[in-house]
């Protein structure tokens, strides 16, 4: 017995040095090169340098983004399907890992994703593939998307931006009538125009399903209507940087407490965006979600499954301390320390995502235009020129951009980025 209490006591050990180091390594150094604005030089460090097995999935997520964010959309789609593929892997935890979490913390496990970052996956691919000219692979993406919802939809069902990019998606493979079933489902759940139900109108009118296109048409309030000779713009616009999860402790006893994970409940502005064309407004439909509200419902989510660990936890490791106390009351002081220090929550997240990420439709003439849009955040505003569009009747050009932290410092963009406020980095960058 005392054999295994040594052992156990050694991984405690182990594990409260190592996440001295938490906060360095290439994850990290990575994620301050992204938030500096050098996104080339963050993919470098991610391909050169190793980050720890637990924290795999991790990088391949950061990969992902960051190559997005970059224009480096192929780089960006072999990263998200290697995240993809680990993440079914990862499904299975091993009976060391889990012997291990259950007398120190989740740190020492592989980072398996939150159901939110999961789905959040298959939404860049979409971007993605649409960006690059792909609508079949992202209607794949768009089936893989559903299976996250249908599985977990209960608490991601609000993320309108992912389920209007799943409906796009099969629309712009020519996937009408699967398009029309989530554009349906969209407006249903919504009640409301979120900026969907003018494409809706659009699609349901192609397939002749006059009597849902007369109840999405009833739902439109924007002026944004496209007529047969007209294209489209679409811009994905990502905003800011999601806050870091932190710790929330409840103490159990003078000796032992739980320490589990949280996302800040601090109201956050919404985005708004304003679109113009050759100096005169332009009208467009714009759908917004803040990435934290989705990701503070899918942590919700496994809170059950989180106290009953935390309570196994709790009385795996009272039960050492009790045993060694019986046997030198001085060790299982020290224990009792050791333990109180090893009581850390699982904080790491896929922090390099963007705070808000909205969806812009603008409908134009057939032609070469330059479009402006301003972005406006809290106290912040940006403004993204997107130049030289062409535009042909009756398709749709992608286009994709960050502001703010995170976003690619002015000579690095692909496009012509106008944002003052692009170096200007948060008041403390986010943690590895």
């Amino acid at each position: 017995m005392f054999s295994l209490i040594r052992y156990r006591a050694a991984l405690l050990s182990a594990v409260v040095l190592t996440q001295g180091c938490a906060g360095s390594g290439p994850l990290s150094d990575a994620r301050s090169q992204f938030f500096s604005g050098y996104p080339q030089a963050a993919l470098v460090t991610l391909e050169t340098d190793s980050v720890a097995k637990r924290n795999r999935l991790l990088a391949h997520l950061d990969r992902g983004l960051i190559a997005h964010t970059a224009g480096e959309y192929e780089q960006s789609v072999d990263a998200f399907k290697t995240a993809a593929a680990l993440v079914d892997e990862l499904n299975f935890i091993s009976v060391r890992e889990q012997s291990a979490s259950l007398v120190t913390n989740d740190w020492v496990t592989a980072y398996k994703g939150e159901y939110s970052e999961r789905l959040w996956i298959h939404s860049f691919q979409m971007m993605n593939f649409l960006l690059l000219n792909k609508p079949e692979s992202a209607a794949v993406e768009a089936r893989q998307a559903l299976q996250v919802l249908d599985e977990h939809g209960e608490n991601l069902k609000n993320d309108w931006y992912t389920r209007a990019l799943i409906a796009m998606s099969f629309e712009a493979a020519g996937k009408a009538d699967s398009a029309h079933i989530e554009y349906k489902k969209l407006l249903v759940d919504t009640g409301r125009d979120i900026g969907m139900a003018r494409r809706a109108w659009q699609n349901a009118k192609r397939l002749g399903r006059q009597q849902d296109a007369e109840q999405f048409k009833e739902l439109i309030t924007t002026s944004a209507t496209t007529a047969k000779s007209k294209g489209e713009l679409v811009v994905f616009v990502q905003t800011g940087s999601i806050p870091r999860k932190m710790s929330g402790e409840i103490f159990i006893d003078p000796s032992l407490y739980a320490s589990f994970p949280v996302y800040p409940n601090i109201e956050r502005p919404n985005v708004s965006l304003m679109v113009s064309k050759d100096g005169a407004d332009q009208a467009a439909d714009v759908i917004s979600v803040q990435l934290v509200d989705i990701s503070r419902a899918a942590l919700a989510a496994r809170a059950t499954r989180i106290t009953a660990k935390q309570a196994l936890r709790i009385a795996a490791k009272k039960g050492i301390v009790d045993a060694v106390s019986d046997d030198n009351e001085l060790l299982g002081a020290l224990f009792t320390v050791a333990f109180l220090s090893s009581e850390i929550a699982d904080t790491r997240s896929w922090e390099t995502l963007p705070a808000h990420i909205s969806l812009v439709q603008v409908p134009l003439d057939a032609g070469t235009h330059t479009v402006r849009l301003q972005v406006q955040d809290g106290s912040r505003s940006h403004d993204i020129t997107v130049p030289d569009v062409d535009i042909q009747a009756g398709r749709t050009s992608y286009r994709s951009y960050r502001v703010g932290i995170g976003a690619p410092r002015p000579d690095l963009s692909n496009e012509s980025l106008d944002n003052t406020e692009t170096l200007d980095g948060p008041e403390t960058l986010p943690s590895p």
